[in-house]
C-alpha cells in the first residue's frame, strides 16, 4: 500500500469509527429520552401545582398571538401566563394587551428600557419570573406553539420523577428541505454537546437547556441565582441548564412528540444567520474551542464522503461509504423524529456539517472584528460578554445528581 493510500485509509477509518461511536450514543440517547406520549395523564398525588409560563417577547408580532393562544388553550388547572414585552416596535405589545383583555390568566409586562449589564431577553425572563407566582416556572420563547395537553404531561412527568428541571425537546418546524437539513443537522450535533444520555447518572458532564421549553421548580431557579447570574450570557437557555444540573438539581429531557413546536428561523438563510449571533458564545468566546470544534466537524463531514468518492482503493472507498452512511443515518433519524422530515435530509450531512462550521467561524470572526455583538438593536461589547460568560469549567460535575 502506498503512503497516499495509507493516509486515505487512516482518515476514512478514523471517521468511520467516530461516526459508529456517535451512532451508538444516539441509540443510547433514544433509550434514555422518553416521549411525552398520548395516553391519559394522572394528576400528581398532591394535586396540580401552580404553573407560571414566562414568555419574553421582542418584535414577535408575526408569531406571538398563535403562541400565547396555544398556552391559554391548555387544560392545565392552575395556570398563569406572564408575557413580557421587551421594548417591541412592531405591535407585539398591542397584540398582547388585546389577548389579555378579559383573560385573567394572562399578565402583560411592558418594558420601556434595558438596565446596564443585561441582555434584553435575559432581563425580560428575570422580570417575568419576578412577576410570576407559580411553584413551577416554564420559560418559553414568544414563537413556540403548544398542542393540547403539553403542560399537563410535562408537569406530571417532572413530578413523577421528582425533577427540578425538565426540557421538552420541540418539533423543529422547517418548510424547505435545505432548511430542515441544516436545522436538524445542528440538533444532531447538539445532542453530543449536551450529552443527554448522561442526565440520569450522577457526577456526569451532561446538561441541557432550550429556549423553547425550560420547565423548572421556582425554588431551584432562585437558589442558583436565576437569570441575574446569566445577565450577559448569550446562550442563556443552555447555561441555565448547566448551572441547575451542576448545582444538584435533578434534570431530565423528554421528546415532546410534536406537542411543542417552534420554527427556529424563517428560511435557510435566516437559519444560517441566526447562529452568527450566538455561535462564538457557544465556544465561550475562545478561538481555540471554536477552531477545534469546527475542525473536528469538518473532518467528520468530509472524510467519509471524500474517501467514498476518490480513494485509490475499492476497500478504502467501502470504509468511506460506511462512514457516510452512518452519518446520514444519524442525521436522518433526527430529521424524522424532531423535524418531521423523511430522513433523506441525512444525505446532506456533509453540506450541513460544513455549513455549521462556516457559520461558527463567521460568528467568531465577526464578533472579534466588531469587538462585540449587535442583538436586536443593542450593542454588547466583547469584553463585557466574556466577563459575563458562565463557563462550564467553573461548575464542576461533582454537584451533578442523577435520578435513575
Amino acid at each position: 500500500m502506498t503512503f497516499g493510500a495509507a493516509l486515505w485509509l487512516a482518515a476514512a477509518g478514523l471517521a468511520a469509527v467516530a461516526w459508529t461511536r456517535l451512532a451508538l450514543l444516539g441509540l443510547l440517547t433514544q433509550a434514555r429520552v422518553d416521549r411525552l406520549g398520548t395516553g391519559p395523564v394522572e394528576p400528581p398525588p398532591g394535586g396540580w401545582p401552580r404553573l407560571a409560563v414566562v414568555v419574553p417577547c421582542r418584535d414577535e408580532a408575526a408569531d406571538v398571538e398563535a403562541a400565547v393562544r396555544s398556552l391559554l388553550a391548555q387544560d392545565y388547572p392552575d395556570l398563569e401566563v406572564v408575557a413580557v414585552d421587551d421594548r417591541s416596535t412592531d405591535g407585539t405589545g398591542g397584540i398582547l394587551d388585546r389577548l389579555a383583555a378579559g383573560e385573567p390568566r394572562l399578565a402583560v409586562v411592558h418594558l420601556a428600557g434595558l438596565p446596564p449589564g443585561w441582555l434584553g431577553k435575559n432581563h425580560a425572563c428575570h422580570v417575568g419570573a419576578g412577576r410570576a407566582s407559580g411553584r413551577y416556572l416554564l420559560f418559553a420563547d414568544g414563537d413556540v406553539v403548544f398542542a393540547q395537553g403539553a403542560l399537563r404531561r410535562a408537569v406530571a412527568y417532572a413530578e413523577r420523577h421528582r425533577l427540578g428541571h425538565l426540557v421538552a425537546l420541540p418539533r423543529l418546524v422547517a418548510h424547505g428541505f435545505g432548511e430542515r437539513a441544516f436545522v436538524t443537522g445542528f440538533a444532531a450535533i447538539a445532542n453530543y454537546v449536551f450529552r443527554v444520555w448522561e442526565l440520569r447518572r450522577p457526577r456526569t458532564c451532561g446538561f441541557i437547556g432550550v429556549g423553547a421549553f425550560n420547565l423548572l421548580r421556582r425554588d431551584d431557579y432562585l437558589r442558583v441565582g436565576g437569570h441575574r447570574l446569566l445577565a450577559l450570557e448569550v446562550v442563556d437557555d443552555a447555561k441555565l441548564g448547566l448551572v441547575l444540573r451542576r448545582s444538584g438539581v435533578r434534570q431530565g429531557a423528554v421528546d415532546s412528540g410534536g406537542l411543542v413546536q417552534v420554527r427556529w428561523q424563517a428560511g435557510l438563510v435566516r437559519s444560517l444567520g441566526g447562529l452568527v449571533k450566538n455561535g462564538f458564545a457557544g465556544a465561550e468566546y475562545r478561538w481555540s474551542v471554536a477552531l477545534g470544534a469546527t475542525s473536528a466537524l469538518a473532518f467528520l463531514s468530509l472524510a467519509p464522503f471524500a474517501a467514498a468518492a476518490w480513494a485509490p482503493l475499492v476497500s478504502i472507498r467501502l470504509v468511506g461509504l460506511y462512514g457516510y452512511a452512518v452519518s446520514a443515518a444519524i442525521h436522518g433519524t433526527v430529521a424524522r423524529r424532531f423535524g418531521g422530515g423523511s430522513g433523506a435530509e441525512g444525505l446532506l450531512q456533509p453540506i450541513a456539517g460544513l455549513a455549521l462550521c462556516g457559520v461558527h467561524l463567521a460568528s467568531a470572526a465577526l464578533t472579534t472584528w466588531r469587538r462585540g455583538i449587535v442583538w436586536r438593536g443593542t450593542r454588547y461589547p466583547l469584553d463585557a460578554l466574556r466577563a459575563g460568560c458562565v463557563r462550564a469549567a467553573d461548575w464542576p460535575v461533582d454537584g451533578a445528581v442523577g435520578w435513575e
